[in-house]
């Protein structure tokens, strides 16, 4: 029974606390700009080279709804409430089940990506009786165990420009 409360708790994680405004947000940039994104971490300097990351996300069952990916470093580690990036993408750009979205500017570091399909874009992740209803999928790492997952699970190293797959879960 512990396992299932620390499955449910890791996922209210998704649910987003609040929409901020920062001054440095443009320093993240998606490849379409009309998505909302919320940009919590620090800004870069000029002399900094930064990289892409493309993210393929697998098996989406539907395209209602959206994506809410939540992006992590070692300085707000998952499963902090909000990362230092969250991005909410519209589903209706999946094709075949996949979404393809390309993310520009970041800099070299560890980091994370977790994501939430917001079925019903409601803002809040649904449950059934024990286990969530809506889908949830982590970089490069596919979560199967009852427990919750640690940034170690899914952290890469940012070094390049990089691709990430996302395989969607859903119970």
């Amino acid at each position: 029974m512990t396992d299932m409360k620390g499955l449910i708790c890791f996922f209210l994680f998704l649910i987003p606390a609040r929409a901020l405004t920062q001054s440095d947000s443009t320093s993240i940039s998606v490849s379409n700009p009309g998505y909302r994104i919320i940009y919590h971490g620090t800004k870069l300097k000029p002399e900094e080279t930064t990289y892409s990351i493309t993210v393929v996300v697998t098996d989406i069952r539907n395209t209602n709804g959206t994506i809410r990916f939540k992006f992590y470093d070692d300085t707000t580690p998952f499963p902090h409430d909000t990362g230092f990036l969250k991005v909410v993408v519209d589903k209706s750009e999946v094709v075949n089940g996949t979404l393809t979205k390309t993310f520009y500017g970041f800099k070299s570091q560890n980091m994370a990506i977790a994501l939430l399909d917001d079925e019903n874009n409601d803002v809040k992740l649904e449950m059934g009786w024990f286990l969530p209803k809506e889908g949830h999928a982590f970089s490069d790492y596919f979560h199967a165990a009852l427990r919750r997952p640690v940034y170690s699970d899914f952290k890469f190293f940012l070094k390049g420009d990089k691709k990430v797959i996302m395989k969607m879960k859903y119970y």
